[in-house]
């Protein structure tokens, strides 16, 4: 399966888990003649052949061809019962033969639910689908649902359609097209097949227009009746995926007009079973990510608060945020963020960033209460847990996706940056920005807002300042200071990407558009800060944190060349 197919897989698997129940299943016989099912057509040319065989005769080459000659009618599957047997038992004996396995053929693994159809049972059973339509008349999905204690609402006849539970009310509604193997009235004939009832039709109306569709193992080419309600339906609220074997050139005419007609996303698959386990891997995948974290944010910052009131707690303090950093890290280097053969999309860098972010989120929570409440005796956490994160990066793969993995790190640093500013609490900066091994955390965001403004159309800087509030709400409730502090911070960054002589030219954030004129520039946040900072001179916390070597006038250096580099870029924002 090439990389192409893969990553539509995840698209469905994304979609699928967002949007759980608006998808409707379409199965045709595909699915289960791997099972060993034969289609409604083959097994009424059986049928033809054993009337032959009574009546001494070869119907080959043609059984259909025999038959008309022979009875001057088209084969009609109840018909052609009426021929073979007399008493409704001998009737339902025989096409049980065609169904139901013998014990030799159960040994085989034969007529018995495939994989597809247990991963598709697994996948009701988790709530992502709700509506099955199909055209086979086996029991092979039932029997899968009610393995994982799901009892189906099955419509097979104008008569159950009547009585059925309106499908918003179902938990899995299976919906039998062409009817089931113990009614004689399934539907196999061209003209059989060819219309369905007013009833049948107003109901699959409803659920073209409601549902979105997965269609597998169906071609379109013979189930005219099908085929005409799908095309009638205008329109399109919900994608459409068309699972099919072969090149789309391959495939009639009128399956690409249904193709066309829907819009349907086309994904080539080797066979049902391989598609449907995998598209069920991604999905628990995404269920696995997104259960419930042990301690809920509130609870986490809760519990850290307790631990940092009473010194006593510290090991409990020291064990509950490196287990929570320990968990992100292994979540991180994980195959859910791989960097290899990830094919980069709009769409898939935004949802990325969303799994970073709720990932990232109770840890976020963990430290920035630290950085705030800390007397200063666990500044090393800090430390430690940003170190720790960096750790996964540098896979191969393709160039933004291996950027992107310094995405949470980044965020952890900006929240617990800023919540260390806002207490002026400097050993704290410094135990993020300056004592972990990595410093080059204002690069990462120079080489992330260009990824930024080409797959967001908004820069990375923008998008923390969104991400982070409400993160940073109850330290800074006024969102005029949350945004002075976020301007600070960023211009820090700045700062300490001239004094440690990092690779490429400084970052500038959101303060670089912010105060464009110089009158704004002036009387701005920063502005204060920095003056603030020269009238301390030694006693500025900032610099004896070890910033800028203790230094006033390495600071006042640094800022000069970073004020030089900013002003031509000010004044571009006219």
């Amino acid at each position: 399966m090439n990389d192409l197919i893969k990553d539509k897989i995840t698209k469905l698997a994304f979609s699928l888990h967002s949007s759980p129940g608006v998808y409707a299943l379409l199965l045709g016989s595909g699915i289960s003649r791997d099972a060993g099912i034969p289609t409604g057509w083959e097994i009424v040319l059986n049928l033809i052949q054993k009337i032959a065989a009574i009546e001494s005769e070869t119907p080959e080459p043609d059984p259909e061809t025999w038959y008309r000659n022979r009875f001057g009618e088209v084969p009609d599957y109840s018909k052609i019962l009426d021929r073979l047997t007399i008493a409704p038992t001998e009737r339902a004996n025989l096409l049980r033969s065609y169904f139901e396995p013998t014990e030799e053929e159960l040994e085989q693994g034969l007529k018995t639910p495939t994989q597809a159809h247990k991963a598709i049972a697994t996948l009701v059973k988790y709530g992502y689908i709700r509506m099955i339509l199909t055209t086979n008349f086996d029991r092979l999905i039932e029997k899968a649902l009610e393995k994982q204690g799901i009892t189906p609402d099955v419509i097979s006849t104008d008569d159950a359609l009547k009585g059925a539970m309106p499908y918003v009310h179902s938990k899995c509604t299976v919906v039998k097209l062409h009817g089931d193997y113990m009614d004689t009235r399934i539907k196999n004939t061209a003209k059989e097949l060819s219309h369905y009832s007013d009833k049948l039709n107003a109901y699959l109306d409803r659920i073209f227009d409601d549902f979105g569709l997965i269609i597998c193992g169906w071609s379109g080419e013979w189930d005219i009746a099908l085929k005409n309600a799908i095309l009638r339906c205008k329109n399109r609220r919900f994608p459409t995926y068309w699972l099919g074997k072969g090149k789309l050139t391959d495939e009639t005419k009128e399956t690409q007009r249904i193709i066309q007609h829907r819009r349907a996303e086309v994904i080539l698959i080797d066979n049902a079973d391989h598609f449907f386990i995998e598209l069920l891997e991604k999905i628990e995948s995404l269920r696995e990510f997104e259960k419930p974290h042990p301690l809920s944010v509130p609870l986490a910052i809760a519990t850290v608060k307790r631990y940092l009131a009473d010194e006593k707690h510290y090991i409990r303090l020291h064990d509950l945020v490196t287990e929570e950093t320990e968990r992100v890290s292994a979540m991180l280097s994980s195959d859910r963020f791989k960097t290899k053969g990830i094919k980069l999309s709009k769409d898939v860098f935004q949802k990325r960033l969303y799994e970073y972010e709720e990932l990232i989120k109770t840890l976020v929570g963990m430290l920035t209460t630290l950085a705030y409440f800390d007397k200063g005796n666990n500044a090393y956490l800090l430390t430690k847990a940003t170190e720790r994160i960096v750790q996964p990066l540098e896979e191969p793969g393709h160039s933004v996706s291996v950027d992107l993995q310094y995405y949470p790190v980044l965020l952890l640093v900006y929240a617990t940056g800023i919540s260390a500013l806002v207490r002026r609490k400097y050993d704290h900066l410094a135990a993020v920005l300056l004592t972990p091994e990595y410093h080059e955390f204002p690069y990462v965001l120079k080489k992330l807002s260009n990824h930024f403004q080409k797959y967001t159309s908004a820069p990375a800087s923008n998008h923390i300042f969104d991400i982070l509030r409400e993160p940073l709400r109850s330290y800074l409730p006024i969102d005029e200071k949350y945004m002075e502090f976020f301007d600070i911070f960023e211009y820090l960054l700045g700062l300490v990407h001239i004094w440690m002589r990092a690779t490429g030219e400084p970052p500038y954030g959101c303060f670089g558009w912010r105060y464009c004129r110089d009158k704004d520039w002036i009387s701005s946040p920063i502005q204060r800060f920095i003056q603030q900072g020269k009238e301390q001179s030694k006693r500025w916390g900032l610099l004896k944190a070890g910033f800028f070597d203790g230094s006033i006038n390495i600071f006042e250096d640094c800022n000069k060349e970073y004020e030089n580099f900013l002003k031509p870029i000010r004044h571009n924002c006219f």
